[in-house]
């Protein structure tokens, strides 16, 4: 599945199906019975802006259904 992405160094947004949960990621209860994912997200695979393999928290992954973010 494709994330979307925002490249830290130049602002500009890509999409990536080559990235990865750290360890250590967990799913926590939230608002209304739901449940939230919290962790980080890494790229396998440099950044076709700068050329960085970034790490992005969750709340920062654009979702690819809706093109929002987890950010309350």
């Amino acid at each position: 599945m494709k994330l979307y992405f925002t490249c830290p160094a130049t602002g500009d947004v890509f999409a990536s199906t080559t990235y990865a949960l750290e360890k250590g990621y967990s799913v926590v209860a939230s608002d209304k019975e739901k449940r939230e994912l919290q962790g980080v997200v890494v790229l396998t695979k440099p950044c076709p802006f700068c050329g960085e393999k970034h790490r992005f928290d969750v709340g920062d992954v654009m979702c690819p259904f809706t093109g929002d973010t987890n950010e309350k």
